[in-house]
């Protein structure tokens, strides 16, 4: 479980580190635009590494009874949340009516994963992805951030979004055995 702790604070606080606006703008200057990418992007692998090992090694330890319709709703939720995945960075008309897809698509398959979990290295997990991106969702409205405007949405983007969304849903349900020790159903 120590494993999955470290990683997951790992990830959340280098994702964090933009809300912050001037520890991100002196670290862009002191490490220079791309340096500061790579060190975020590498430090976010380990993390992500980290979370899946730790996650993997936890003991399953149930805490609640999750609900009946827990696994009914995560079926349905999940491939909604990797379509808001996606179509956070494109120009799709869906990034711009939610404006912060990415962080409302984390907090979706976060909570469809605690409806369908009761065990405590669940708990830790999808808690603290939901956590942050609430907390995420918080520092963003708070600051006006809103998605670049510089790409006028396009219904060829949503389409190509929702299809993407949906292509790596199935991989997933297919292979979520494989890659994280639990199976789907």
């Amino acid at each position: 479980m120590i494993l999955l702790i470290v990683g997951l604070a790992l990830f959340v606080a280098v994702h964090l580190i933009p809300s912050v606006v001037s520890l991100r703008d002196a670290l862009i200057a002191r490490l220079g635009a791309g340096a500061y990418r790579a060190v975020f992007s590498l430090t976010a692998l380990v993390g992500l590494v980290m979370v899946v090992w730790g996650f993997s090694r936890a003991p399953f330890e149930p805490v609640y009874t999750a609900p009946s319709w827990g696994h009914q709703f995560a079926m349905f939720a999940v491939p909604v949340s990797l379509v808001l995945l996606a179509a956070a960075n494109m120009p799709t008309h869906i990034r711009a009516v939610l404006r912060h897809p990415m962080l409302l698509g984390v907090l979706l398959w976060a909570l469809a994963h605690l409806l369908s979990n009761g065990d405590l290295r669940s708990i830790v997990l999808f808690g603290s992805f939901a956590g942050y991106a609430v907390l995420d969702l918080v520092s963003v409205g708070l600051r006006g951030k809103r998605p670049s405007t510089e790409k006028a949405p396009r219904l060829a983007m949503d389409a190509v979004a929702i299809v993407a969304g949906l292509v790596v849903a199935g991989l997933l349900m297919v292979f979520h055995h494989a890659l994280f020790g639990v199976p789907v159903i």
